[in-house]
């Protein structure tokens, strides 16, 4: 009797070994499927990491690219061109510019749009940024126009949609407030004037992505 009581615990022992053997690698199986589940709706859920593209629009053309920071935070940096009109038609003033822009933006609903299935990629979202921007004072321009150099501040909110591979539509909209610094020259005697005020930004573009 106590040996059958010994084997009987043996086989036992043997059986509930390989069930726990078993769960094992079931558990294992099952953390290695939330893991790779996990890393890959991150990997979805993620901006690029930097995007170049061209621009036309409002401004006439615009070349830039997208460096990402940390996280859904961009650093874009670009060089436009600005296109003014006024007066009227015996006097009218023309001018385009070209503009320097560093904006750091941060796409604040990415995870929300990979959740729900749409398109993220090429930084397809909507964003919050601050547009530092700068015109030199120079650019090609009527006689009669003056050009200073500028420097503005705008905080914006835009967004982003894809029209297919290499296209993408463009919509951001803000207001700030700029500095512009005169120096001229009036009967013979330099001046120099600092004149500020606010500034809008609008920016309605179709792009192409390289």
């Amino acid at each position: 009797m106590h040996m059958i009581s010994s084997f009987y615990t043996s086989l036992t022992y043997i059986i509930s070994s390989k069930k726990y053997s078993r769960m094992k690698y079931v558990l294992l199986t099952l953390l290695c499927f939330f893991i790779f589940t996990t890393n890959s709706k991150a990997q979805e859920a993620s901006v690029e990491k930097s995007v170049w593209g061209i621009q036309s629009g409002i401004y006439p053309l615009s070349v830039y690219n997208e460096t990402r920071l940390i996280n859904n935070i961009f650093l874009r940096s670009e060089i436009f061109l600005g296109f003014g009109w006024s007066g009227y038609s015996d006097n009218s003033y023309w001018e385009i510019l070209p503009h320097l822009g560093a904006e750091p933006l941060w796409y604040y609903n990415i995870k929300r749009r990979a959740t729900k299935k749409k398109q993220i990629n090429n930084n397809s979202c909507n964003y919050l940024s601050i547009l530092i921007g700068f015109q030199p004072g120079f650019g090609i321009k009527s006689n009669e126009s003056e050009v200073f150099p500028i420097i503005y501040f705008v905080p914006n909110y835009g967004l982003k949609r894809n029209i297919s591979k290499r296209l993408n539509f463009e919509a951001a909209f803000g207001v700030g407030y700029g500095w512009e610094f005169k120096n001229y020259t009036s009967n013979g005697t330099k001046y120099s004037d600092t004149k500020s005020g606010p500034v809008t930004n609008i920016r309605l573009a179709i792009g192409y992505l390289f």
